[in-house]
């Protein structure tokens, strides 16, 4: 039987809060670096990857014990973390030194760097794995990579400050989240064509359903889930969640969305058929869960 767990970065107590999606309750507290703000779950490696900015590293969880197993220096500030389809590599996105930083999520070493535009954010990985997509929140793009030796691809540009990014399923669309025109980028990425999608106040992430039928973005400002029609590109409906929330990810196996609140501490969880807030689990102080923070395991 199959079974999701969440793993919630607590920016402000130096903890992960490890969430039985089942159950709604969290079942493991796990102390990790300073700050601890991306993350990025790999069910096949049983590994979870924790950016600490405070501390300059990334904490490695065995997801069979809960506890941190490894920690690996990083010598810079890393926020976005993001793994390949394929598991074989790890990327990280140093915030002051502008860097892409390519890890073994195995052998935990480096094997390759990059400097790319100002404050890289959110990143993320093609399903082909071929193309490592960031979020330059100070010069307003995105910057496209070859994933395999960090050359640049192509610079998208957005709206205003784009920090969370997500990709479809199939790779076909990127949504880039741009916090100060409220607005997410729909993006083909075949062509660069792009769609804006108006949201709330000052959204933060986004995740899109595995159909690629629904989007769900964060609003930090007014406290809000907006749910966007993809096909029609139409908010839907609004969503009163908890205080300034932030990281988001989907939940596959229960058709949830679960949402990171970082001024109320606590995770909304969403029933994605009925668009309605069916439970709020309280965490540590301060979660931003900046990535994608489900595993599923059998």
């Amino acid at each position: 039987m199959k079974n999701s767990v969440a793993y919630i970065t607590n920016q402000g107590d130096n903890t992960i809060s490890v969430i039985d999606t089942n159950q709604q309750k969290v079942t493991h507290t796990i102390t990790v670096g300073k700050a601890p703000v991306g993350i990025a779950v790999s069910s096949i490696l049983q590994r979870v990857f924790v950016t600490n900015v405070e501390s300059e590293t990334v904490s490695v969880i065995d997801t069979q014990s809960q506890k941190v197993i490894h920690t690996i220096p990083i010598k810079g500030s890393p926020v976005g973390i993001a793994i390949a389809p394929n598991q074989q590599t790890l990327y990280v996105a140093d915030w002051y030194s502008n860097r892409i930083i390519a890890i073994d999520p195995i052998t935990y070493v480096m094997i390759g760097e990059t400097i790319v535009e100002k404050a890289p954010a959110g990143i993320i990985v093609s399903p082909d794995n071929q193309r490592l997509y960031i979020a330059a929140r100070d010069t307003n793009e995105i910057v496209v990579l070859n994933a395999n030796d960090l050359k640049l691809l192509n610079r998208i540009p957005v709206g205003k400050h784009p920090f969370g990014i997500s990709l479809s399923n199939d790779g076909s669309t990127l949504y880039s989240v741009n916090v100060y025109d409220n607005t997410v980028s729909m993006i083909n990425t075949s062509t660069w064509q792009q769609d804006i999608i108006k949201v709330g106040d000052h959204p933060y992430c986004a995740v899109a359903s595995p159909d690629n039928q629904t989007l769900y973005v964060t609003n930090t400002l007014d406290e809000s889930l907006s749910v966007v029609d993809i096909p029609t590109k139409k908010t839907i409906a609004t969503l009163a969640i908890g205080d300034t929330p932030e990281g988001i990810s989907y939940d596959a196996i229960n058709q949830r969305v679960l949402v990171a609140n970082w001024g109320s501490n606590n995770v909304s969880v969403i029933n994605t058929n009925t668009n309605k807030v069916i439970g709020s689990i309280p965490v540590g102080d301060k979660p931003r869960a900046f990535g994608q923070f489900i595993s599923s395991n059998n």
